[in-house]
């Protein structure tokens, strides 16, 4: 078996009479460093020390760690101290790699690009996280406003076709039928498959079905909602795969900040379509709003599939069956690639019996912390896609706003998002790194994330803000601004408790939020029809919030579930 540091591959060591020609080491102590941290984040109670493989690293990891034989994440790894032990202790070795099979073969191009399969790393030399969260961040604003132009486009085309309100409604909706079918399909073909092509193919579906939308229009209303239908389909694998290359290709320190920015890219992606539609649709008319948007997909694409992510690597490292464990005729390697652990469970020929991984997927799907993900994500959602849908008509119904005034009032609140989730996922980051559990920053954010906007909605709809759309406004921006700590909540949880599976366990959650959106908006509208009442509509919305709280508070997790790694 072998583990791979950055530029250094550690395998079973070759006898010293091997004439193989031994690789080029590139030693660089500061991604030794963070490898070891990363290691042991991962499986903090595997022993690093007892191993007679490489006595000096061992005796100077045992001296660092003050003697312990075993390290701990918080272990102050000295990269001076580490430098000239690492350096000679392995320079010392021929290595070569070894297949699942046993035999030694020469390295593959993703072993001599230093990528780390135990992890998943998914990035070669020259690719740079931040390049990766930048291309998904466009990736996600170019999703946000193809899904959102047609909230502006349905008024002409309402007057246009002759479609009524429940119409209009049906042909929104639709849109979450495709979103739900492929959260789970999404993730799981990221998580096995790679997220890079998986998001590539959405991003083709939707945007296609974004421009033939006028078509589909004119040729009747069946064909416009199986338009609507499929533009779902295609979104419904983005963030499954997004989340799934984050805990792959960025340093778990920084996966909050990633989260966060991905995420309020789809803010900032829903609040170009709300303001630029308007302008687009008067100048060029509303075919144009969508000829515009789902063509920008032309920009991302040439981009996004030149970019080097080695994920094939990382994929056949976590399935590939490991050696069986016991006395081994050299000595054992430094740190094992299979977390430190016992081999997985195999048949007698060696492979993997055909329903293990789904028999794991499932124990893993039923955790309580998974539950918790998913429950958090229906009842915040019910009010971000539920309530977000019946803004407009609020404003216009409860303050009396005109509809031409009626543009900066909805902008705003996805603006002041964007703005809060960017700095969410910093604070979350900055809370960790200082010693702050994982579990207890998770926490926090995600209970003031929601119990803010519980209180924000109530007070807008009270008798004391009814009279003015200012203060009311004031109210929704600020809560909606606070929802935004989420995404240093549950937004990342699937991150900490399932680096493995994140996309499967995330587009469980995100199915349970899409759900949430299917029920929140038709039901909403019959509240209304019986009642005429916003404040108990608002009212619903914040028990939702207040609910999904307490049950976050109690089951969410923040270290890495065991099922992760079966």
């Amino acid at each position: 078996m072998s583990a791979v540091l950055p530029g250094i591959i550690l395998t079973e060591i070759s006898p010293l009479g091997c004439k193989r020609t031994p690789y080029k080491l590139r030693v660089d102590v500061t991604k030794q460093t963070s490898w070891i941290r990363r290691r042991m984040s991962l499986n903090p109670a595997c022993s690093f020390l007892k191993t007679g493989r490489f006595p000096r690293l061992s005796r100077a990891l045992r001296e660092i760690a003050g003697g312990r034989e075993r390290l701990s994440p918080d272990t102050n790894l000295d990269e001076k101290k580490l430098e000239p032990v690492t350096s000679k202790a392995l320079a010392r070795h021929r290595m070569a790699p070894v297949m699942a099979n046993g035999s030694r073969d020469s390295p593959t191009e993703e072993e001599e690009s230093g990528s780390q399969p135990w992890a998943g790393a998914v990035l070669r030399p020259g690719i740079t996280w931040q390049a990766l969260v930048f291309l998904c961040s466009v990736g996600i604003m170019i999703c946000y406003a193809d899904r959102s132009n047609i909230s502006t486009a349905i008024l002409p085309m309402a007057d246009q076709f002759g479609w009524d309100k429940s119409y209009q409604g049906f042909v929104l909706s639709a849109f979450f039928a495709g979103y739900m079918f492929t959260q789970l399909l999404g993730g799981r073909l990221a998580d096995q498959y790679g997220g890079k092509m998986v998001l590539a193919a959405g991003v083709s579906v939707w945007s296609a079905c974004t421009v033939a939308t006028p078509w589909a229009a004119a040729l009747g209303a069946s064909s416009l909602v199986a338009c609507r239908v499929l533009l779902g389909v295609g979104e419904g694998v983005a963030f499954p795969a997004i989340h799934s290359l984050i805990s792959r290709g960025v340093p778990q320190k920084f996966q909050s900040t990633s989260v966060a920015a991905v995420t309020a890219a789809s803010y900032i992606g829903t609040a170009l379509a709300f303001g630029l539609s308007p302008a687009i649709i008067e100048d060029a008319g509303w075919e144009w709003s969508f000829y515009i948007f789902g063509s920008a997909a032309l920009l991302w694409l040439p981009c996004w599939l030149p970019l080097d992510v080695a994920e094939r690597t990382a994929v056949k490292a976590r399935q590939s069956p490991l050696p069986p464990s016991g006395p081994q005729d050299e000595e054992e390697p430094l740190m094992e690639a299979n977390g430190g652990g016992g081999p997985p469970t195999t048949s007698s020929s060696g492979e993997p019996p055909e329903d293990s991984g789904i028999r794991n997927l499932v124990r893993l799907l039923r955790k309580r912390e998974v539950v918790a993900i998913c429950i958090a994500q229906y009842t915040q959602s019910w009010g971000l896609y539920g309530l977000i849908n019946w803004l407009p008509t609020f404003f216009k119904e409860f303050y009396h706003v005109e509809v031409g005034q009626l543009g900066g009032l909805t902008m705003l609140p996805y603006v002041v998002q964007g703005g809060m989730g960017a700095v969410s996922g910093v604070v979350a980051d900055t809370l960790i790194s200082k010693g702050f559990s994982i579990r207890r920053v998770r926490v926090a954010l995600q209970v003031a994330g929601m119990l803010g906007p519980a209180v924000c909605l109530v007070a807008a709809t009270s008798p004391a803000t009814s009279g003015s759309a200012e203060t009311g406004s004031l109210f929704i921006t600020v809560g909606l601004g606070l929802s935004a700590l989420t995404l240093g909540g549950v937004s990342v949880s699937h991150l900490d408790i399932a680096p493995k599976n994140a996309g499967t366990v995330f587009g469980a959650g995100n199915t349970f939020a899409t759900l949430a959106g299917l029920l929140a908006v038709p039901i909403n509208g019959v509240i209304l029809d019986m009642t005429d009442s916003w404040a108990l509509v608002f009212g619903l919305t914040a028990l939702h919030f207040v609910v999904g709280a307490a049950i976050w508070a109690l089951w969410a997790g923040g270290e890495k579930l065991k099922e992760d790694s079966l």
